[in-house]
């Protein structure tokens, strides 16, 4: 296997979540136009807080079995009869846990919304094997389909439950489950094709003590980081209201999309490719570089044009009710590029074997964050949060990549931030032209018709220099 099998990889995992991401995103335009910023919010309150109890039904099982060479079938089989009985049983103390939610948020009855949600758990407990099967065979052409199809079949029941019981938070809450069901289902039917193959139930759950090692780490690492990245939803909706809370959650979502087009859908393809290139130090780091630039180049492009054009996108996506919206997104914009090379981070800790450095670094991280955090709520303001996170994210990427070169690659760090100025440099041009073309070329009132011609006009100042742009990107 030579090191383009990870860009065939990387390609695939790109293309397939591409399409995932376009249905989601039309979808979230649809959501958008039927549910307020306050349903919204009522939703986001519990979905925190869903987050963090399917994490806990991972424990770090995925890039624990990713990370075995060789893993056996009587593994495969005992790990799933373990995520089973962890599932219903994390399930089960989230419906308790739904009742402290009542007292915390006040006003709110959320038990019928945590049975909905506490189902959804468990399915996503029983998808973990067979879903790392597919990712350690770089199936990422069949998970995308799989995202689809139940994308579109969790959209459909939203609208089923909304005509028929008329509950709108109710029918935002079922989409998780009716997602989580029909992932479970298509990924252990397509598991049957990878080289683990389909897991089954046994008795065996000692076999999770062959992974314990790596999974304790990674866990750690993944219970720290959910608080450091959904501590400000917490408090939001605590403290500023659910009308607050939905607002913030949507300009954070809408973010979080292009790194999903960037980073979240090379990241898959990262672990399970470079893994088997582990003795060869120069080769992880030199493919960590060229991948970090890549993402750089592409991503502040991104961030500059959701920064012009915050109110046009807003419109566009989420209509006219999302106006509080715009000055949150033009400051999470800032946060692109940090972030999109950032959350590249924990794959290549992986790829090293260096759970335990990941986790110490995350344990840094999220104690920049929740500081952050806490002054931007203190505040009293979402702006003073989103100005908080933009400050800690920069922070920790210093942070992170201290730990990475010195400790994991044990090489310098300098010659890797004087690449990523170069590329900073190399994209400066089109980015400066644009954004003087846009505010001195007489505007569009029609938002959509604005969006298409600022998009041209974008593509067209990256054309200019496309020359310098490809010829940084080969180095």
């Amino acid at each position: 296997m030579n090191i383009n099998s990870l860009y065939r990889a990387i390609l695939k995992s790109v293309s397939g979540r591409l399409s995932a991401y376009a249905v989601q995103f039309i979808f979230l335009g649809i959501y958008s136009r039927i549910f307020s910023p306050q349903e919204f919010g009522v939703f986001a309150s519990i979905q925190v807080f869903a987050v963090f109890f399917q994490m806990l039904s991972d424990i770090g099982i995925g890039p624990a079995i990713i990370n075995e060479r060789k893993f056996t079938y009587a593994q495969r089989d005992g790990i799933f009869s373990f995520t089973l009985i962890l599932g219903l049983s994390i399930a089960f103390i989230f419906y308790l846990f739904s009742f402290f939610l009542n007292y915390f948020y006040g006003d709110y009855e959320y038990q019928s919304m945590a049975l909905i949600v506490a189902v959804s758990i468990f399915f996503n407990a029983l998808c973990i094997v067979p879903k790392t099967s597919l990712v350690k065979d770089a199936k990422f052409i069949c998970i995308a389909k799989i995202d689809i199809i139940s994308e579109i079949f969790g959209f459909v029941f939203v609208f089923i439950i909304l005509e028929f019981f008329n509950e709108s938070v109710l029918s935002l809450t079922s989409r998780i489950l009716f997602i989580s069901l029909f992932k479970y289902l298509l990924t252990t039917f397509y598991s049957k094709s990878t080289e683990l193959g389909m897991p089954k139930l046994n008795r065996d759950f000692s076999q999770i003590k062959t992974i314990s090692g790596f999974a304790t780490y990674q866990f750690g690492f993944n219970f720290i980081n959910y608080f450091s990245r959904n501590l400000d939803n917490i408090l939001v909706g605590k403290f500023l209201g659910m009308g607050s809370l939905g607002i913030y959650d949507k300009s954070y979502q809408l973010m979080r999309y292009p790194l999903m087009v960037t980073t979240y859908a090379m990241t898959p393809a990262i672990q399970p490719i470079l893994t088997k290139f582990r003795d060869n130090k120069e080769v992880i780091v030199r493919e960590h570089n060229i991948l970090s630039k890549r993402l750089l180049l592409l991503s502040v492009l991104i961030s500059s044009f959701l920064y012009i054009n915050a109110e046009d996108v807003t419109w566009v996506i989420f209509g006219s009710q999302w106006g509080d919206v715009v000055p949150l997104i033009k400051v999470f914009s800032l946060m692109i590029p940090i972030q999109s090379i950032l959350s590249t981070s924990g794959s290549f800790f992986q790829v090293m074997n260096k759970p335990k450095l990941l986790f110490i670094s995350g344990l840094l991280s999220a104690l920049v964050n929740i500081l952050a955090i806490a002054l931007g709520v203190y505040a009293g303001e979402l702006r003073y949060i989103s100005y908080a996170l933009v400050i800690s994210f920069t922070l920790n990427f210093f942070q992170t990549y201290f730990f990475m070169f010195k400790y994991c690659f044990q090489s310098e760090v300098k010659e890797y931030y004087i690449s990523l100025i170069r590329s900073l440099i190399v994209i400066a041009p089109s980015i400066l032209i644009y954004g003087f073309l846009f505010y001195y070329v007489p505007s569009c009132s029609n938002h959509y018709v604005s969006l298409i011609l600022n998009i041209i006009l974008a593509s067209l100042c990256c054309a200019v220099f496309i020359k310098w742009i490809r010829k940084d990107l080969s180095i």
